[in-house]
């Protein structure tokens, strides 16, 4: 079935290039998640933990719409599970800035008191 303003490649019922799309997505958001573990490993710091998770909930993304794409998660389902991940990469953000900002230059300033 074609819908309006979709264009592209169809094998049955699958896309293909929203297949490729999907493909390039993971894997350059499992880059970029891989990237931040690893600069959570060698900084050690709580701020970079918590961006090394969101970076982890948006690899989320790509694997729901590849779940979605072959049936295993359903329409409702694909649109909650994605808008709770963007919202769990929001919360994680903004707790390692919150926790850059002020808590690490707390404990920063109580070691300089020592």
């Amino acid at each position: 079935m074609n819908r309006a303003l979709h264009i592209g490649v169809h094998v049955g019922e699958l896309h293909v290039d929203f297949a490729a799309l999907l493909a390039v997505s993971a894997v350059a958001t499992a880059a970029l998640c891989a990237l931040g573990v690893a600069v959570y490993r060698r900084r050690g710091s709580r701020s970079y933990l918590l961006v090394a998770l969101a970076l982890g909930a948006l690899a989320i993304r790509p694997l729901l719409g590849g779940l979605a794409m072959v049936g295993v998660v359903g329409p409702e389902a694909h649109h909650t599970l994605e808008h709770g991940a963007d919202a769990l990469l929001v919360v994680l953000v903004l707790g390692a800035v919150y926790y850059a900002r002020t808590v690490e230059k707390q404990l920063e300033s109580e070691e300089e008191d020592v």
